[in-house]
């Protein structure tokens, strides 16, 4: 009876796994197809950002960036069908890493300490990027082309707003914190002080001060001043 039951569970074994091979084959596919997707994606936002970088977003037409990916219109607009699609895809980006700057504010129990260090975590991730495509400020230099972008063209105004939106609930909800712990005591309402220090930071990033020599720990007093000023906290 053993000998007659093993053959029969091994079997039953055989079925399962031969079930799960489609399975796997369909996960492997499209595993596959996404990294590629991703992959193309890469490639035409590093070729995009150097067109509106030498080009300006205006100048810079999906033909150029098409040659410039080494890519045909037709494979492109596949992907991205307007070059509003491809700065809400940087702009998404951009959100992803100014969310992961924001989160690490409440590791620190010091609000001025927090703002200062997202102040230069920006300036850092903005002008002084390493791993990405192209210069080295790229990151600053579309920032500028972005933003000229912004006051004439409403898309692109509406991706910018989303982006700065979802910024502004974070340090206004970290104000609101530090307010009512008493930590702070602005010289303005928080809805003013946090639209103030995101344009005093703008306005540091887009000067790219970095790509002309300025050191960043030269910023650190710079943003801390600017934080203390506006904020007054109650230890300072």
């Amino acid at each position: 009876m053993v000998d007659q039951a093993l053959p029969k569970q091994a079997a039953n074994i055989s079925d399962d796994d031969a079930d799960d091979t489609p399975r796997c084959f369909v996960a492997k596919l499209f595993g596959k197809r996404a990294r590629n997707r991703e992959a193309q994606e890469e490639r035409i936002l590093t070729a995009a950002m150097n067109c509106f970088i030498r080009s300006g977003f205006r100048g810079a037409s999906m033909n150029e960036i098409c040659s410039e990916a080494g890519m045909s219109p037709g494979a492109l607009y596949r992907y991205f069908p307007s070059k509003e699609a491809i700065i809400e895809k940087i702009a998404a980006t951009h959100r992803q890493q100014s969310a992961e700057i924001l989160a690490r504010m409440s590791q620190s129990d010091d609000i001025v300490d927090a703002i200062t260090q997202v102040g230069l975590d920006h300036v850092r991730k903005m002008s002084m990027n390493d791993a990405g495509p192209g210069p080295r400020d790229s990151s600053a230099r579309l920032f500028v082309e972005v933003r000229a972008e912004s006051m004439r063209n409403e898309s692109v105004a509406a991706i910018c707003e989303l982006h700065e939106g979802l910024m502004r609930e974070e340090l206004l909800a970290a104000f609101s914190a530090a307010k009512e712990r008493g930590d702070i005591n602005p010289v303005t309402d928080l809805d003013l002080a946090v639209a103030s220090l995101a344009a005093m930071g703008e306005g540091i990033i887009m000067r790219n001060f970095p790509a002309q020599g300025v050191p960043l720990e030269a910023l650190e007093p710079v943003f801390r001043a600017l934080a203390v000023g506006l904020l007054r906290p109650a230890n300072k």
